[in-house]
């Protein structure tokens, strides 16, 4: 009996942990987000589809995706700077045409090609 109010008890406080913290986050509205569609249309031309950069983003100095030494040292929040500001004259800045949940669900799409 004793276990399992216990068990109760840590079911319960990790559910309203759970609650606490996705509290007043939209989750549909990044769940709505087709991440590897923004991808294809705003970075493949420059990164290509598998993250290696094309002949123009090799020209552009384009970051290659599948760089596992960049991987490893790149911070999520260095990748959405980037994809906010840009690199003058090499890369467009993309927070006037994606929102920031856009911008932040790249990310995952552009850690995606360093598992391979």
């Amino acid at each position: 009996m004793f276990k399992t109010g216990i068990f109760t008890a840590a079911s319960f406080a990790v559910f309203t942990g759970i609650v606490a913290f996705f509290s007043g986050t939209p989750i549909s509205k990044a769940a709505d987000i087709d991440a590897r569609k923004l991808y294809m249309t705003h970075c493949k031309t420059c990164h290509g589809e598998n993250g290696k950069p094309t002949e123009l983003g090799q020209g552009l100095e384009a970051r290659d995706f599948t760089d596992a030494a960049w991987q490893a040292k790149a911070t999520d929040e260095q990748i959405v700077k980037q994809i906010n500001d840009g690199t003058p004259e090499k890369m467009m800045p993309f927070k006037e045409k994606l929102t920031p949940d856009e911008i932040k669900a790249l990310v995952p799409v552009v850690r995606s090609f360093g598992n391979k």
